[in-house]
């Protein structure tokens, strides 16, 4: 909706920087309390005499709901509608929701002499003594919480204005049991980071993992982000890429967490792609037998992938991946300003993964990827935007399903069990990770038709999205001979035979399957060559 909503106490200065901000980012303002006067015909207070304070709430959900489906507009909303469970639901979704607290009695002093608030009765500092505790937690669950105390309208506003991006968000709840969570997509995301620290109630030295390349171009603006915010932050450095994978660099993560006393109140932030992602969420999972950790991905691939799932792993002479865990992330941010100077290469070899979503699981999703690939490919922000939601929402929906791969999660690997191999045999870091995942969907698919999962026509159509991106334009320099040894280390395969996710139709895989040897030496002869 990339509405702006304003919450917060009675007196907080909802109605006074509302407008101000409003004009700032040239957004129609409106006031919730008004928009209920004006259907209603007559005032709160006679609404709440009338109605009482149940019918007062009902007509409050109904306009709130009516109100937050427009666009683009600043909304303050009433102290007490964010109590309502479905209200907060609707406020969050899709919107940004800014808190404004004031101590209570700054609260009292305001609200001195007011004669319009029925729920102020019978004074000013019994009332906010009654209310504020029930309504305080619900306020700090905003994504950006600023006190007014002491501070004009317009600065706050300004502050606002600054912290707040124009264009739309979304949040995708990941409801693994025992650890829910949320991935938020959108731009401009720093704020909320340190938002969430506050709000998990870290405390102590955060301990960021990026690479150089990442750290050099975004470090210090979000390492100044979280010193704002009150928040001691020490940055560390692992190689950039695959490198970062290793037990040494593991071992100099834990260094820096004991350096910086972190202990289980502690957190730590996996700042770049996905392998930064991999060995910090490991280094969490493992450290004082697990921390928590937020992940802000850089990448696309990691935005739509590595981020999503709490698998964490470094690899090993032996395999990729071979040694890890599953450790959920407090919180996910996939702020796309990140991918402005994102590599062409990178991004198109990354789109494979965001393909491969509705492949396994989404023919409605696959179709729209394919009528808008051009502007995806042009990476037109609302469609970036709509794509990365989308597909981390099919991969959470697959996640919360089978957190720890038992089963269904498996449709996943989906493209995996080729791509890896070829990582293997040409060597860690030789192959982008969307490349060869394009090159197994395109295995997989094939494999398919061959063991009559799939029609031929079927494997066509996800082989057009892929040459369409540019992918599967230069096939892989590796004998089938050398993929199919790599294969056997697959931490999937049994015996040393893979078990396959084979295609059954756009939007739908089987997982789990095996395959006579000669059938896939002749899917890897026929699409890999060799």
């Amino acid at each position: 909706m990339n509405n702006v909503v304003l919450v917060g106490f009675m007196g907080s200065g909802k109605s006074t920087v509302g407008p101000i901000l409003a004009r700032l980012l040239d957004r129609p303002f409106v006031d919730l309390d008004d928009e209920i006067v004006k259907e209603a015909g007559r005032p709160i207070a006679e609404i709440f005499a009338r109605e009482g304070e149940d019918g007062f709430r009902r007509r409050e959900s109904r306009l709130l709901q009516r109100t937050l489906g427009r666009d683009d507009c600043v909304v303050a909303v009433g102290g007490g509608a964010p109590r309502n469970d479905d209200n907060w639901e609707l406020i969050r979704k899709g919107n940004r929701v800014v808190a404004l607290t004031a101590e209570p009695a700054e609260l009292a002093r305001r609200l001195n002499g007011s004669t319009d608030r029925p729920l102020l009765q019978p004074d000013a500092p019994t009332a906010i003594a009654s209310l504020l505790p029930d309504r305080i937690h619900r306020y700090f669950e905003a994504d950006l919480v600023v006190s007014t105390d002491g501070v004009a309208p317009e600065a706050i506003a300004r502050q606002l204005d600054d912290r707040l991006a124009a264009s739309g968000m979304e949040r995708v709840p990941i409801e693994v049991p025992g650890s829910p969570h949320e991935a938020t997509v959108g731009a401009r995301l720093r704020p909320l980071i340190a938002s969430t620290l506050i709000r998990l109630g870290v405390s102590g030295t955060v301990v960021i993992v990026s690479d150089p390349v990442v750290a050099e171009a975004h470090g210090a603006v979000l390492m100044d982000d979280l010193a704002s915010a009150g928040i001691d932050a020490k940055l560390h450095l692992v190689p950039v890429g695959e490198g970062a994978k290793a037990m040494e660099v593991l071992a100099g993560i834990y260094d820096a967490l004991a350096a910086a006393s972190v202990d289980r109140a502690g957190a730590l932030i996996a700042f770049g792609g996905g392998a930064v992602g991999d060995v910090a969420g490991f280094a969490a999972a493992t450290w004082m037998r697990g921390i928590r950790y937020i992940q802000v991905p850089t990448t696309l691939l990691a935005m739509v992938d590595s981020s999503i799932g709490g698998k964490t792993a470094i690899n090993l002479p032996a395999g990729k991946n071979l040694v890890g865990a599953i450790h959920q992330p407090s919180a996910i941010f996939c702020d796309l300003d990140y991918l402005a100077t994102l590599p062409d290469d990178e991004y198109r070899a990354a789109l494979a993964e965001v393909f491969k979503a509705g492949v396994i699981a989404d023919r409605a999703f696959f179709d729209w990827l394919s009528v808008n690939l051009a502007a995806l490919l042009a990476r037109e922000p609302s469609i970036l935007l709509e794509a990365v939601a989308r597909a981390i929402r099919i991969k959470a929906g697959v996640v919360a399903s089978d957190p720890y791969e038992t089963g269904p999660r498996a449709i996943l690997n989906y493209g995996h069990t080729v791509a890896h191999a070829l990582e293997r045999a040409a060597g860690y870091g030789q192959f982008r990770h969307g490349e060869a995942v394009a090159w197994g969907m395109a295995v997989a698919a094939r494999l398919s038709v061959l063991a009559r999962s799939c029609s031929a026509s079927a494997a066509e159509t996800q082989d057009a999205l892929l040459r369409a991106s540019g992918l599967l334009a230069t096939r892989p320099t590796i004998r089938s001979a050398d993929l199919i040894e790599a294969m056997r280390h697959d931490k999937k395969s049994r015996e040393g035979r893979p078990r396959w996710v084979l295609l059954r139709e756009i939007g739908s895989v089987d997982y789990g399957r095996q395959v006579a040897p000669s059938t896939v030496e002749a899917a890897l002869a026929e699409v890999i060559g060799g």
